[in-house]
């Protein structure tokens, strides 16, 4: 028996002397959160993919739970990708690197790649992957918004602004700034997209020979419009092969689907195409118009959103109750191209040999009130990576996690507070009250 007792025993060590050595050398993760939170999301691991080099984080921190919150921040891109390290530098016993660095504060990172760094401060998947984002690319790409003819403003937060849009296109990587031809008469060298949101005014001349100029260098270019507005540049308009066409596209179902207006269209059929092929759900242009191309154009054009073949452009009146459709009045029967995408190649500096255009007769879709409503800013954003020559990010847009916040209601916090603070303290009390009166009455 006491041979078995100290076999027993000593089997038990072995045993977890093989389990320490086994998780030490092996380990096992599971996400069991809403929305997996704590694992990278598929946008996430697509960059990873798209930089075949190594991934080195450092971070200045010194020893204790400082260190163990950034190894659980970043611990998730070391498990995707073999080539992802991370190594911590106490700053006491490197002060003069950190001054050489710029590094102020505990806790900061730096991330390097192909011989590029950028500091971090913070650790949420966005801010790292966009910082990754931005070293994948290999050069500041600056997204330029043309301002001074009454456009979409890149920096009002009102409703029909575009400030949500531009802090978008910072977060996966895009330096956005607003471009006054008047005060500044040249497009920056550096300019991976121009984009043209719904002109109000007709641009001077020399500010549309400009966009020539810019054009026939190989320059990107995104042109939106709007129905309500009229073309301000047909010359624009002829040279790049594109016919806007007069009306407001009617989404006959919108009683049926509750969008409350017809002339809110819905779209979640798309042609075949590099932007649209990820999409997977509806998107929503708001009084949207028609656009094609003419035979004469020189271009590669491509339809992007296509609207049902039940839905027409209306000509007349839309403030009446009852809209249909009138071939006699003008109106054009569906299905209306609201968006168009162009491609040739070319020899300028910024095209990579191939040059982009994208025009839509729609600007209301990616402002402040629209960009997050159904599939709108996901495509809004493959819209620009695909303009920008970034075909391998497209689709690459951390959503945020539905979980990240608990709104309570101020019955719900008082239910709450009598529950936990008031009720159940008695009731453990009274317990033990009765526990104790039980025992003296046996």
């Amino acid at each position: 028996m006491r041979l078995q007792h100290v076999l027993t025993i000593l089997l038990m060590i072995a045993v977890a002397a093989l389990l320490v050595f086994v998780s030490g050398r092996y380990t096992l993760h599971a996400d069991w959160t809403h929305a997996n939170r704590n694992s990278l999301t598929p946008a996430s691991m697509r960059i990873l993919d798209t930089m075949p080099g190594e991934v080195r984080f450092t971070a200045y921190a010194y020893p204790g739970p400082t260190r163990q919150s950034i190894r659980d921040q970043l611990d998730r891109y070391r498990r995707a990708d073999d080539s992802v390290s991370l190594t911590f530098v106490d700053p006491a016993e490197a002060p003069q690197q950190m001054r050489e660095l710029g590094v102020r504060s505990d806790g900061e990172v730096r991330v390097n790649y192909d011989e590029r760094d950028v500091t971090l401060d913070d650790l949420t998947e966005q801010t790292v992957t966009s910082a990754l984002q931005r070293l994948a690319a290999g050069r500041d790409q600056w997204v330029v918004f043309l301002t001074g003819h009454g456009e979409r403003d890149s920096q009002n937060e009102e409703p029909g602004g575009y400030s949500q849009f531009s802090a978008a296109l910072g977060r996966q990587g895009l330096k956005t700034r607003p471009l006054n031809l008047g005060e500044s008469p040249a497009i920056p060298d550096n300019t991976s997209v121009l984009v043209i949101a719904s002109l109000q005014q007709s641009p001077l001349p020399g500010e549309v020979g400009m966009i020539r100029d810019y054009l026939d260098n190989g320059g990107n270019l995104l042109w939106l419009t709007d129905p309500s507005t009229p073309d301000p540049m047909p010359a624009l308009a002829e040279a790049l092969g594109l016919q806007w066409q007069s009306g407001t596209v009617i989404y006959p179902d919108y009683q049926a689907l509750g969008t409350g207006h017809p002339a809110l269209s819905l779209v979640v059929n798309y042609p075949r195409h590099p932007i649209t092929e990820r999409l997977d759900g509806l998107t929503l242009f708001p009084f949207a118009g028609g656009v094609t191309a003419t035979d004469t154009t020189t271009w590669q054009a491509a339809s992007l959103i296509r609207t049902p073949a039940r839905s027409w452009l209306e000509t007349g009146d839309l403030d009446g109750e009852d809209v249909s459709f009138s071939e006699e009045d003008g109106d054009r029967a569906g299905p209306v191209t609201i968006g168009m995408a162009l491609e040739r190649k070319t020899d300028g500096p910024e095209s990579n040999g191939t040059q982009r255009v994208a025009a839509l007769a729609d600007s209301d879709f990616a402002t402040n009130a629209n960009l997050g409503t159904l599939g709108n800013r996901p495509f809004a954003m493959a819209l620009i990576q695909w303009l920008a020559h970034r075909d391998s990010q497209i689709a690459v847009d951390i959503p945020t996690a539905p979980d990240a916040s608990l709104t309570l209601a101020p019955w719900e916090t008082r239910f709450i507070w009598l529950g936990f603070v008031l009720a159940l303290p008695l009731l453990l009390l009274a317990i033990g009250l009765g526990r104790w009166w039980w025992r003296r009455r046996g």
